[in-house]
């Protein structure tokens, strides 16, 4: 038996040793190898510049939202065209796009049966509306499209919804844009669309849909993650959903809006040009922080660098905000036709539509000598994150004139964007200065880089490259 004192002392010094911390011992694990810190002494002008964050916040917040064709779009025009001359661009000038004009309205739908609760939801851009009285039909709930067809029979008279698992953008958008025709060819009376967004906080996600011409035009919604899986679970537990759908949205056919050029001439090769963009349009929810209005301002940002110091780039640099991109890429197209004739005279063209969040280098459409050449630029800008260059898509405005042979560079960066794209939460709080400064600079660096090298980036497209070819 111990002594009770002596068994008390036990018992204190075995909980000491517990709490403390671990002793030493002659041979310690060696620590995790650590990467230095990035060396952000190259760029520390350009990171402590908060132009475009401020720039960011204005368009923001005293334009708002800029739908194509819409009064805000107008807004729009008129505050790039006065950033521009404010910041120092030589000239400014706006060309008429014509694009499909749709309005909203009032919109919302509500689960009457077999319990009753509402419905959050965001129309389909250029969907019709249901007219005065609404919509109110049953539910069948599919996950594909696989299963519409297996279930077609069921479709008559129904409101089909697509809970759709998210399976990346690419992989999950043609729901959206599809899904409409798709259950009308069955007889659906209408759509309701399960957000294409990776995870939700009880939030829609717009975006455009699209008609064909040999089915009813049927009116067609976005419901939030949350709804789309409690519609699924009640049909799966065998009760018939029934749902009353309500949407004033309207087409109006064709509007006029504007791309929006502005231009720093070059000093020594004024003739080659380098286009440099994102889409100035944005969707009627939230204020197009990300999407594109992060794009436009860090491209007027990144050739605002290039005069900043009172010099300027040897070739021009023309920086393009172009419109009509999220209703189906209008100002890309018009942009092609109203300058087909100097084509010749591009050395690269350049996106930035991918929202403002850790850069992650850029992605190029031409050759493989272009490919290696970019990547050659982009290499001083590791500190940045911005070195990864590869071949891909470079953006949806650009795409017409790299389809003619121009080479075409998407930034990209690595981030939550779908989580805020095309929904009420793409808002300019949700945009952090420091990578705005970080992804500005890359970009700044960049385009310097093609402005002033010997050799147009064109010049070294193999003689037998494939226009647009990755």
């Amino acid at each position: 038996m111990i002594p009770r004192p002596l068994l008390l002392l036990l018992v204190v010094a075995l909980l000491t040793a517990c709490s403390a911390p671990e002793a030493p011992v002659d041979d310690p694990v060696p620590a995790p190898k650590t990467t230095a810190a990035p060396d952000f002494a190259p760029f520390a002008a350009d990171l402590a510049d908060d132009w475009g964050y401020q720039t960011l916040g204005d368009l923001c917040t005293t334009v708002g939202h800029r739908l194509t064709a819409s009064p805000g779009m107008a807004r729009a025009v008129a505050w790039a065209e006065s950033t521009f001359l404010a910041t120092g661009f030589d000239s400014t000038w706006a060309e008429p796009v014509t694009a499909p004009r749709w309005t909203r309205g009032r919109e919302w739908a509500r689960c009457t049966a077999p319990v009753p609760f509402d419905l959050t939801i965001s129309g389909l851009g250029l969907s019709d509306g249901t007219g005065p009285a609404g919509i109110e039909a049953d539910v069948i709930v599919v996950r594909d499209f696989d299963e519409l067809e297996t279930r077609a029979d069921e479709v008559p008279g129904k409101i089909v919804l697509y809970n759709v698992e998210w399976n990346g953008y690419g992989g999950t958008v043609h729901y959206r844009r599809d899904g409409a025709s798709r259950a009308a060819a069955y007889g659906a009376v209408a759509t309701l669309v399960r957000s294409i967004a990776p995870k939700s906080l009880a939030t829609p996600h717009t975006g455009m849909m699209k008609y064909a011409d040999d089915v009813p035009r049927i009116p067609a919604c976005a419901v939030t993650v949350e709804n789309a899986r409690r519609l699924q679970r009640l049909s799966d537990t065998g009760h018939t959903p029934r749902v009353h759908l309500f949407m004033e949205a309207e087409n109006h056919g064709d509007g006029v809006c504007h791309n929006v050029m502005g231009e720093i001439r070059g000093a020594t090769r004024p003739r080659e040009i380098i286009l440099l963009g994102g889409h100035l349009d944005a969707w009627d929810v939230g204020d197009g922080a990300h999407d594109d209005g992060a794009g436009c301002v860090m491209a007027m940002a990144a050739a605002r660098r290039l005069i900043r110091d009172g010099e300027r780039p040897a070739r021009t640099v023309r920086v393009v905000l172009f419109t009509g991109e999220e209703l189906g890429g209008y100002g890309g197209r018009a942009y092609l036709e109203a300058h087909r004739g100097e084509l010749d005279r591009y050395v690269a063209a350049m996106e930035s539509d991918s929202g403002c969040f850790t850069p992650n280098g850029f992605s190029v459409r031409g050759d493989s000598l272009v490919v290696a050449h970019v990547a050659s630029l982009a290499a001083p800008l590791a500190p940045l994150g911005a070195a990864n260059v590869r071949p891909g898509w470079a953006g949806v405005d650009i795409g017409p004139m790299v389809e003619e042979g121009i080479p075409g560079i998407g930034h990209r960066v690595k981030g939550d964007y779908f989580h805020y794209h095309h929904s009420p939460a793409d808002t300019f709080d949700k945009v952090d200065p420091e990578l705005m400064a970080r992804n500005i600079a890359a970009l700044a660096h960049l385009l310097d880089a093609l402005a002033h090298e010997p050799v147009p980036l064109r010049d070294r497209m193999a003689d037998d490259a494939v226009a647009g070819s990755p």
